[in-house]
């Protein structure tokens, strides 16, 4: 199944809105990252950390009054609404979700749509970086009844922001052919003599 973007299902999960809540957990995380390194620290006071930063910022920002989010649950399993979509967070891997309560759905999150083309939960996924050269990933998917992505949208720092506004493909703009001259010999000698 190919997997759409969350904007098909609901136009209320743009990407500029969705570019909001994954760049805020990325600076959680990076922070977070760079604060807890020392001989004390390891992957689960580091983790641990992040998860419970990541928490409190979200539900921060649902205090932000803005007003397409909003905090549906604010337990330790937070839920916000995009556009009254709720969501969940969760660092773990893309395509094998590994953490217990990942698919578990609260009575918030709790949507009932039995056409399995159709997403009943989204999650933001926190991917990190699995060597020094890469850098860590937001994913945000919607995941049918069964548990397959039907729609998946990704964020990253270097993520360029370009995207489309509508369904037109513009016209290949027209180039000249390109001027080209023969070199003057006696210009040639005094460029290489002057070097």
């Amino acid at each position: 199944m190919i997997a759409m973007q969350p904007s098909s299902f609901y136009p209320g999960l743009s990407d500029d809105r969705l570019r909001t809540i994954a760049s805020r957990l990325l600076d959680v995380r990076f922070s977070t990252m760079q604060e807890l390194n020392s001989p004390f620290d390891d992957n689960y006071t580091r983790e641990s950390t992040v998860f419970g930063r990541s928490r409190n910022m979200l539900l921060h920002l649902g205090k932000q009054k803005i007003p397409w989010l909003d905090i549906k649950h604010s337990g330790m399993d937070v839920t916000i609404g995009i556009d009254s979509v709720p969501c969940r967070f969760f660092r773990d891997y893309v395509d094998n979700p590994e953490k217990r309560g990942f698919f578990k759905r609260n009575a918030v999150d709790c949507l009932f749509d039995i056409d399995e083309t159709q997403p009943v939960m989204w999650r933001f996924v926190i991917e990190r970086a699995l060597n020094e050269d890469d850098e860590d990933r937001v994913f945000f998917i919607g995941y049918n009844v069964y548990h397959e992505k039907v729609a998946e949208w990704m964020y990253q720092n270097s993520t360029p922001t370009l995207h489309t506004v509508d369904n037109l493909t513009p016209a290949p703009a027209l180039l000249m052919p390109a001027e080209i001259d023969i070199r003057d010999d006696e210009a040639a000698v005094k460029t290489s003599t002057s070097i």
